[in-house]
């Protein structure tokens, strides 16, 4: 496996990929003249060479804050990020950005925006005229947001609520609150994610519990909102989600600065990479044919991961058939000595 860190010189808050695979990050010192300048930058990536190489340096106003979150537009060469406005701006009630989620759906015709004061805008792209009005539910951040394969639904999370819209009206059509999960203390919704490929039925979320307790990911069923499976993955709560466009791998950036790679069939840890940073892992990204598998840390740094096109099998379920085989022969042993007496 290919891995390689390389620093970037910026808090890096948000990563993605061109449509020709260069590497897109975004990030800064935030709103204020600390001295860290916000910067949208595009790299070359070189495995053989383990480096990255830049092409393009787009440097943001200093009053504005850091890009939070990026969404690639799949056919055009556009991007969209949600950055907030000056602070002086804010305070005066003309914010004309948004704080944390942006997402394009699979055609690039629609895009979808959430903020930290609970705003759900849906637009037209590239016209950018509201699809139906903003959607605010009040008390709530938005934390992600994702759209079905067909692009008839909408997904959005908060800590406490997971909520389906539809992108004809604007309708909620289910709401689904902080799951129990082992009959413990409710967890809390982080990342919500529509399946691709063969896995467009199924809906993936990750809720986390408290600092010591281990995060769980939940498929859910897209025809009636039934959760169908949920299994631990790692040991600290996830804080990035991300996921191949054909479906098959769905990674995640732990709390404890790890890197796991996972079946979306079976949500089965495939590959691990401890300490991949010295900060936590606030955005992943997979590139077009997810051969590479890109994070981001406020460290500055950034790290490339280079995946490989088979994994090798699960060797708890060979130990499990050994023991098994094991335990028959005994028996039979058993079984044979008993008969000689």
């Amino acid at each position: 496996m290919t891995h390689f860190t390389a620093t970037v010189g910026i808090p890096i808050f948000c990563v993605g990929f061109t449509l020709d695979d260069n590497l897109i990050l975004a990030g800064g010192g935030g709103a204020g003249r600390n001295g860290v300048k916000n910067k949208i930058s595009i790299y070359r990536v070189d495995t053989t060479k383990k480096s990255l190489t830049q092409i393009v340096e787009r440097e943001l106003n200093r009053d504005e804050d850091a890009p939070m979150s990026i969404s690639v537009h799949p056919k055009e060469k556009a991007m969209a990020f949600g950055i907030n406005s000056a602070v002086n701006k804010i305070k005066a009630g003309e914010n004309e950005n948004c704080r944390k989620v942006t997402r394009f759906n699979k055609d690039g015709t629609l895009l979808a925006t959430g903020g930290t004061d609970g705003v759900i805008s849906l637009l037209k792209y590239p016209a950018l005229t509201p699809v139906f009005p903003a959607t605010q539910f009040k008390g709530h951040e938005i934390l992600d947001l994702d759209f079905s394969a067909d692009g008839a639904y909408l997904s959005a999370v908060s800590t406490q609520n997971l909520w389906i819209i539809s992108t004809e009206n604007g309708r909620v059509l289910e709401l689904i609150t902080n799951p129990v999960l082992n009959k413990k203390k409710p967890f809390e919704f982080r990342t919500c994610r529509f399946g691709r490929g063969a896995f467009v039925s199924i809906l993936y979320t990750v809720v986390n519990g408290e600092k010591n307790r281990k995060p769980f990911v939940c498929m859910w069923d897209t025809s009636n909102w039934t959760r169908i499976r949920t299994l631990a993955v790692g040991p600290r709560p996830i804080t990035a989600c991300a996921m191949s466009n054909d479906g098959r791998l769905i990674a995640f950036g732990s709390s404890d600065m790890g890197i796991r790679i996972c079946s979306s069939k079976t949500l089965q840890v495939l590959m691990t990479i401890p300490k991949v940073h010295a900060l936590p892992i606030p955005s992943l990204a997979f590139n077009n044919d997810a051969s590479l598998l890109v994070s981001a840390s406020v460290d500055a740094t950034c790290s490339v991961i280079s995946v490989p096109k088979t994994f090798p099998k699960n060797n708890n379920f060979v130990m499990l058939v050994l023991a098994l085989l094991f335990l028959f022969m005994a028996a039979l042993i058993q079984v044979y000595q008993n008969a000689e007496k």
